[in-house]
């Protein structure tokens, strides 16, 4: 499988738009739909970064896997089970687990805690 479609194959199985992968890793929209299409390709910043949403290889994302099962397979068992493993609280949902993958590896921590504690003030 082809790096671009291993990108769309991981993205849509996890129910992310091209926005959310974008803004994860740091590029615009278009930018990241080139990627998809195969037309350009990221930076190793950014296969790194996307490696970590997905939780899964460079490798993986690069090719190293002969089919997109073998990906999928690889994403959905690590993705929720492996990567939060180390939460106590196992109550965490899919999408609370991507939250926090995203603050992760976030440059704005301080802008999203700031929002975070305004929204839990107005709901006092």
């Amino acid at each position: 499988m082809k790096f671009n479609e291993t990108l769309k194959q991981l993205r849509v199985s996890s129910k992310l738009t091209q926005e959310q992968v974008a803004l994860f890793i740091g590029v615009k929209r278009v930018a990241y739909t080139a990627y998809e299409a195969g037309r350009t390709s990221p930076s190793l910043e950014s296969v790194v970064k996307l490696a970590q949403l997905y939780n899964v290889t460079t490798d993986t994302l690069l090719g190293s896997f002969n089919n997109a099962s073998s990906v999928i397979s690889s994403y959905s068992k690590n993705y929720e089970t492996d990567e939060f493993d180390r939460f106590s609280d196992k109550t965490l949902t899919l999408e609370e687990r991507k939250l926090i993958a995203l603050y992760r590896t976030s440059d704005k921590k301080e802008q999203i805690e700031a929002y975070i504690k305004r929204q839990a003030k107005e709901k006092k």
